[in-house]
C-alpha cells in the first residue's frame, strides 16, 4: 500500500489549494491586486466625450462675480429661467434642503422656475449622524421637488478609497431613486429596453442602516479630470452665445471652486494626481450609461467558483502533459486567464477578478514538482556547507545569505568584526545585525527599504561605518557578491567586510572641508541644496511640507565699519552658534553667504508653527553680542518660502525665501514675511513673466471693456455707463483691475491701457448713439494718464477718430490723481473741459483733500464713495455722510451719483434724500456692450424687463 502514499499526498494538497483558492478570493491583498489591475486594463482603453453632456462649474469665477457662497435662490431661478424652452435637461447637484432665510421669495421663484422648464433633476443622499448611529435623508424643499426628478449622489469608495462603481437605484428601505446620472441620462434620451442596465435586477442589494443599493456597476472613465466640457455659471447669465450652443444637452450644474465641493480620487486620477469633483463624476455616470458602457462586477461568490473551476481545469490539464513541460503550459494558461479577463471587460463589459485563480495557477507548479524541489534544496544545503569549510580560511569578514537577506552562515572573521557569534544571528536579516552607517546617520535611509544595494553587475563595494553590538564603531568597506545557480537563477548573496578605519579619516576630513563653511562650520551653500533635495524625495512619501527661512542680519556692514571685520566674522560665528542651538537635530542650518543663513524644516506648518520659529529666531538674535568687552545689538529680517507650495526645484524655493527676505528688509527689518508673488517688492520670475503676459494681452487686444449701467430712477430710465476693463488670463482667470492695473502702472504700460479702454468706450458709445440711443459714457483716468504731457491731445485726437461728441464722454479721476501735482492737474483739467467734456470726481468722502479739489477743479459729478453706500440703513454716522455729500454738491450745482447700490431699501434712501442717480449691482453688473444695447432698447426682453421692474418697484413722490 506505500505505492498509494504519493498519490494520497497528492490529492491531498490539491484539495488545500482548491481551498486556498477559493479563501483567496475574497482576501483584501488579493482584492486590492484585483483593483490595480481593472484600472490598468481601463486605463488602456480611451473613450472621446461627446457633445451630449456640458458642466456648468460653479468656479472661482462665478464666486468673483455673483458674491460669496451660497447665493440667492432667485439666481437659480434666473439661471432655470434662461435655458427654458431649449429642449435639454438640468441636474443641479446642489441641496437646497433649507428654506433661504434671507429671501423667503426666492424659493417660490426657484420652484416656479423648475415647473416651467419641466426637465430638472435635483438630488437626495444619505447623511450619517455619527453621535445617535442613525441615517437621515437630505432631499429638496417639498416645493422644490414636486416638479422635479430626484436622484441619488450617494457615490460608494471602495477599501482603497478609489470610486470605481455606483448604485443604479438607493433608497431608505426600497432602492426608489435612481443614481444621478441614471436620471439625468433617463430624462435626456429616453433610454430604451435595449440598454443593459435598464434591466438589471435587484437581486445583489446592499444595505447600510436603513439604506439599500442596488443595480450595482463599475465606471468606465472618459479620461482624466478636465476631460468634459466645462462653462462658468456666470457665462450661462450674462452671455447669450453660450445659450444656444447648451440647446438640447444634459447639462450638470455644480461646485468646482477652490476649497468648495467634493472631490474623490478615481482610476484615472493618477495620471495626473488631481482628484475628481462630484459634479464630473455624474457626467461619467451619465457618459457610461448612454453608451451602454457600464462594466458588470461578478459576485464575490462567482467569481470563486469560476477561480476554483479554472485551476482545476489547469492540474487537468497539466496531469496529461510531460513533467517537463509544467513550467511552459502554466505561463500558457496564466496568459489565456488573462486575455480571457481583458476580453470580458472590455469588449462584453464584464468584470471577473483574476487574482485568485492566477495565484493559484502558479501555485500548481511547487505542487506538482514538490520531489524536485525536495531534492534542489537537499543539493543546495550540501553545497553551501562544502563552501563554509573554505570561507573559514578567509582573513575578511564573510556572510552568506539566501535571496531574501536572511543570515545562513558567517565566518569567524565576521564574528570577530561584528563581535557576536554565528548562533546569535543566524535567520535574522542581514540589515538588523549589520548596522552600516554614514557618520550619524544610517545609511539605509539612503536605500530602498534599508537593504544593501543589489549589485548591477557581479560586485558592489561601499565604504561606511559599522556599529557593532557592543557599541564600537568601525569604518568598513563592504563587498557584495552574488550568488547564482546553474540556471542562473538568485539563490543568494555573499557579503564580505574589510576593516578600513585608518584610512577613512582623511578622506572624511577632505570631504568635510568641500561641504562646510570654513568660518562657522556650517553646511555650505552646495550641501545645503543636496539636503533640499534628499528631504524633497523623503516628503514625497507623506502629507508634509519643507519650510525655508532665510535669515539676513540688519544693517550688518555697521559691525564691520565700526568694529573690522575680525568683529564681523565673530559676530557670525555667534549668530550661526544661537540659531544652531535654537533648532533640532533633524532640521538644517547652513550659511549661504555673507550674513545670510539659510534654515530648513520638514514638519513646520504656515499657519502656526513656521510664525512661531521665525518670532524664536528674531528673539535669540536680538539678544545682546559681547565684542571686544563691548555689547552689540543686531536685528534680523527673514523670508519664508514652502516646498512644494513656492515652487518644484530647490533653487526656486530658496530663490523665493531670499525675495521675501529683502521685501522684510526693505519695510524696516526686525520682522519676517511669506513669500508672496502678489505683494513681493523685488523683481522675480513670476512677474517678469506676469509682466510679458499683460504686455502681449495690450498688443493683442485680449483685454475686454465691459459697462456697468448709470441709472436716473426719477426718470426711469438709463442715462450713462461706465466702462471699465477685464482681463480673462489664461491661467489665473477672471481678474479685475485692481489685479493687474497697479502693475501696469510700475512696468509704465498705463497710457497704452488707459488709452485702448478710452477709444474702445468711444467707439461703442459712437454705435449707440447711430442706433439712436443718447447715452454718455464714462472712462476713467489714472494718475500717471492724466499727469502724462500728451493727454489732453490724445483724447482730443480718439473723440476726432471716433466722432463721438464731446459732451458724451465723461472722464473720472481720483484724488490720488491731482493731489501729488494739484497745479498741473488744474491746468489739464481745463483744458479737457474746454473741449467740451465733463469731469466726474470718483470715490469722492475718502480722502483727505475734498472741499480744496471742489475748489480749485473744474468738477461736473461727484460720485459718493460705495463704502458709505454700502451700510447706509444700516450706520446712521454713513447715512449721515451721504446727505453731507448730497447737500454739497447742491449747494455748488454738481450733480451727485450714488456708488455701490445694491438694495431696494437704499435705493429708497436715496432717493428720499434727492439723490436720484445710481450705479449698482441692483440695476447691473459689468456688461457687455451687446447686453447693454437690450438694456436700451424698447423691446421686452428679459434683461429689460428685469431693470424696469426694479425701477417700477422703488416709490418715487
Amino acid at each position: 500500500m506505500t505505492w498509494l502514499q504519493p498519490h494520497y499526498n497528492f490529492g491531498l494538497r490539491t484539495i488545500v489549494l482548491l481551498i486556498g483558492v477559493a479563501l483567496l478570493s475574497f482576501s483584501e491583498i488579493l482584492e486590492r491586486v484585483d483593483l490595480v489591475f481593472y484600472d490598468k486594463v481601463l486605463s488602456m482603453q480611451e473613450y472621446s466625450p461627446s457633445n451630449d453632456v456640458v458642466i456648468v462649474a460653479i468656479d472661482d469665477i462665478s464666486l468673483q462675480v455673483l458674491g460669496r457662497w451660497p447665493w440667492s435662490r432667485k439666481i437659480h431661478a434666473d439661471f432655470i429661467n434662461r435655458l427654458a424652452h431649449r429642449d435639454n435637461v438640468i441636474a443641479l447637484d446642489l441641496f437646497f434642503t433649507e428654506p433661504d432665510e434671507n429671501d423667503l421669495k426666492s424659493d417660490e421663484l426657484l420652484a416656479a422656475a423648475i415647473a416651467t422648464h419641466g426637465a430638472v433633476i435635483l438630488p437626495v443622499a444619505p447623511i450619517s449622524d455619527t453621535h445617535l448611529n442613525v441615517l437621515s435623508l437630505a432631499e429638496p424643499l417639498p416645493h422644490l421637488r414636486d416638479n422635479a426628478m430626484l436622484g441619488h449622489v450617494d457615490i460608494e469608495l471602495d477599501r482603497d478609497g478609489i470610486a470605481r462603481r455606483v448604485f443604479l437605484t438607493a433608497g431608505f428601505d426600497t432602492p426608489k431613486w435612481p443614481t444621478f446620472g441614471l436620471a439625468l441620462a433617463s430624462q435626456a434620451s429616453k433610454l430604451g429596453e435595449t440598454n443593459r442596465f435598464t434591466n438589471l435586477s435587484d437581486d445583489d442589494v446592499r444595505v447600510t442602516g436603513d439604506w439599500v443599493r442596488s443595480q450595482e456597476v463599475l465606471i468606465p472613465y472618459v479620461g482624466p479630470p478636465g476631460s468634459f466640457r466645462q462653462i462658468s455659471y456666470v457665462q450661462v447669465l450674462y452671455d447669450e452665445s453660450v445659450l444656444t450652443d447648451l440647446s438640447s444637452k444634459a447639462i450638470i450644474v455644480g461646485v468646482t471652486a477652490a476649497g468648495m465641493g467634493m472631490r474623490f480620487a478615481t482610476p484615472v486620477s493618477t495620471i495626473n494626481r488631481q482628484p475628481m469633483n462630484g459634479t464630473e463624476w455624474h457626467a461619467n455616470v451619465f457618459e457610461m450609461l448612454q453608451h451602454d458602457r457600464a462594466v458588470l462586477p461578478v459576485s464575490s461568490f462567482n467569481a470563486s467558483l469560476i477561480s476554483v473551476f479554472w485551476v482545476l481545469m489547469a492540474l487537468l490539464i497539466i496531469s496529461f502533459l510531460s513533467r517537463d513541460l509544467t513550467l511552459p503550459i502554466l505561463l500558457m494558461l496564466l496568459v489565456c486567464g488573462l486575455f480571457i479577463v481583458v476580453f470580458l471587460l472590455r469588449w462584453l463589459h464584464v468584470w471577473i477578478p483574476p487574482s485568485a485563480a492566477l495565484f493559484g495557477t502558479l501555485a500548481i507548479y511547487p505542487l506538482w514538482n514538490w520531489r524536485r524541489i525536495n531534492e534542489s534544496m537537499r543539493s543546495l544545503f550540501m553545497v553551501n556547507v562544502r563552501s563554509n569549510v573554505v570561507l573559514e580560511s578567509v582573513g575578511d569578514g564573510v556572510i552568506t545569505t539566501d535571496a531574501h537577506d536572511h543570515v545562513i552562515y558567517m565566518n569567524s572573521g565576521a564574528e570577530k568584526i561584528l563581535e557576536v557569534k554565528l548562533k546569535q544571528v543566524q535567520g535574522l536579516l542581514l540589515h538588523s545585525i549589520l548596522h552600516l552607517r554614514v557618520g550619524k546617520e544610517s545609511i539605509y535611509n539612503e536605500l530602498i527599504e534599508g537593504e544593501l544595494p543589489i549589485p548591477e553587475f557581479s560586485v558592489s563595494t561601499i565604504q561606511c561605518y559599522l556599529e557593532t553590538s557592543l557599541g564600537v564603531q568601525r569604518a568598513v568597506s563592504v563587498t557584495r557578491h552574488l550568488l547564482r545557480d546553474d540556471k542562473d537563477e538568485l539563490m543568494g548573496y555573499v557579503v564580505a567586510i574589510a576593516d578600513v578605519t585608518d584610512t577613512v579619516e582623511l578622506t572624511q576630513q577632505m570631504a568635510h572641508q568641500a561641504s562646510h563653511d570654513t568660518l562657522t562650520k556650517l553646511p555650505n551653500r552646495a550641501l545645503l541644496l543636496s539636503r533640499f533635495d534628499q528631504m524633497a524625495a523623503e516628503i514625497q512619501q507623506k502629507d508634509s511640507v519643507i519650510t525655508v527661512l532665510f535669515v539676513t542680519l540688519d544693517n550688518f556692514r555697521k559691525i564691520n565699519n565700526a568694529l573690522g571685520h575680525r568683529a564681523g566674522d565673530i559676530l557670525l560665528r555667534m549668530v550661526s552658534l544661537r540659531l544652531f542651538e535654537a533648532i533640532g537635530e533633524d532640521d538644517m542650518l547652513a550659511r549661504w553667504g555673507g550674513d545670510e543663513f539659510v534654515l530648513l524644516f520638514d514638519y513646520l506648518q504656515k499657519n502656526d508653527m513656521a510664525p512661531q520659529m521665525a518670532q524664536k529666531i528674531l528673539k535669540i538674535i536680538e539678544q545682546p553680542f559681547e565684542l571686544d568687552e563691548q555689547e552689540v545689538f543686531v536685528t534680523a529680517s527673514i523670508g519664508i518660502s514652502l516646498y512644494p507650495q513656492d515652487g518644484v526645484r530647490s533653487e526656486e524655493v530658496l530663490e523665493k525665501a531670499g525675495t521675501a527676505m529683502y521685501r522684510v528688509k526693505h519695510e524696516g527689518g526686525n520682522s519676517f514675511g511669506f513669500y508672496s508673488p502678489e505683494s513681493s517688492v523685488v523683481w522675480t520670475r513670476d512677474r517678469l513673466e506676469f509682466e510679458k503676459e499683460l504686455r502681449a494681452a495690450l498688443n493683442n487686444d485680449l483685454l475686454h471693456v465691459l459697462y456697468q449701467p448709470i441709472v436716473d430712477v426719477s426718470q426711469r430710465r438709463i442715462i450713462r455707463m461706465e466702462a471699465l476693463v477685464r482681463w480673462q488670463h489664461p491661467t489665473r482667470g477672471f481678474l479685475s483691475p485692481s489685479d493687474f492695473i497697479p502693475f501696469a502702472e510700475d512696468i509704465g504700460v498705463i497710457e497704452q491701457l488707459g488709452e485702448s479702454v478710452l477709444r474702445t468706450a468711444c467707439v461703442v458709445t459712437q454705435e449707440l448713439t447711430q442706433a439712436g440711443y443718447l447715452i454718455n459714457v464714462s472712462v476713467n483716468v489714472s494718475p500717471r494718464q492724466l499727469l502724462s504731457g500728451h493727454f489732453v491731445s490724445t483724447v482730443s485726437q480718439i473723440l476726432r477718430d471716433t466722432k463721438l461728441p464731446a459732451s458724451a464722454l465723461i472722464l473720472e479721476i481720483t484724488e490720488s490723481a491731482v493731489v501729488s501735482d494739484l497745479v498741473r492737474a488744474a491746468e489739464i483739467l481745463n483744458q479737457i473741459k474746454e473741449l467740451g467734456i465733463s469731469i466726474a470726481l470718483d470715490d469722492f468722502g475718502t480722502g483727505y483733500s475734498s472741499l480744496t479739489l471742489l475748489r480749485e477743479l473744474p468738477i461736473d459729478i461727484l460720485k459718493i464713495d460705495k463704502s458709505f453706500i454700502r451700510k447706509l440703513d444700516e450706520n446712521i454716522n454713513d447715512l449721515t455722510i451721504t446727505k453731507a455729500i448730497i447737500g454739497l454738491g447742491k449747494s455748488l450745482g454738481l450733480s451727485i451719483i450714488a456708488e455701490g447700490v445694491e438694495t431696494e431699501q437704499q435705493v429708497k434712501i436715496l432717493v428720499d434724500h434727492q439723490c436720484s442717480v445710481h450705479q449698482g449691482y441692483y440695476f447691473s453688473r459689468p456688461v457687455s456692450c451687446e447686453t447693454v444695447l437690450q438694456l436700451l432698447s424698447e423691446s421686452d426682453t428679459v434683461n429689460s424687463t428685469a431693470i424696469n421692474q426694479k425701477l417700477a418697484s422703488v416709490l418715487i413722490p
